[in-house]
């Protein structure tokens, strides 16, 4: 039996939507581990060659649980910063979720399938959405540096953490 003269196109290598979002996981990951050594973390070189080979694994297997030793240890290399509150936490935190949402858009299927405009959308969106939350968390940490020590600190963090849950609830849950 032939194939029909008309038919649709295979693709037979990974078009250039999966390649921008695979090559995303790397660049997160290794912005994450400048910005900590920017900030003053040395880690050493071996692990940093750990690291760079974690990227390239989720970045081609972003279905394996590589992912998460891959964020777990530029964490670890983050906690290494003598100022864990330096403004460049907010590049760190911008690496590991573009890690987050490249490795999530390009697991949903094989490398030769095209990604799904849509679900590329959507998770940036939440993608930013956590970038803000992020810096909304560190610019909290600033504040509260000023407020007194005790109960009120903590009881202002928690109402503000319960305000920011139910404000992005409301927001992400679909309306009739």
């Amino acid at each position: 039996m032939s194939t029909p003269a008309t038919g649709e196109r295979r693709r037979v290598y990974p078009g250039s939507d999966q390649v921008v979002a695979r090559a995303a996981v790397v660049l997160g990951a290794m912005a994450s581990v400048v910005a900590a050594q920017a900030a003053g973390a040395r880690p050493a070189g071996w692990f940093q060659v750990v690291l760079v080979a974690l990227a390239v694994l989720v970045a081609a297997r972003p279905e394996s649980t590589g992912g998460v030793v891959l964020l777990v240890g530029v964490a670890y290399v983050w906690s290494t910063v003598p100022d864990p509150l330096s403004p460049l936490v907010l590049v760190a935190a911008a690496g590991m979720v573009l890690v987050h949402v490249g490795a999530l858009v390009t697991a949903q299927g094989p490398a030769r399938m095209r990604l799904d405009r849509a679900q590329v959308a959507r998770w940036s969106f939440r993608g930013v959405l956590l970038c803000v939350a992020a810096t909304v968390v560190w610019a909290l940490d600033l504040l509260a540096d000023d407020l007194p020590g005790g109960r009120l600190a903590y009881a202002v963090g928690l109402t503000l953490l319960l305000l920011l849950a139910a404000a992005g609830t409301w927001l992400l849950v679909p309306r009739r």
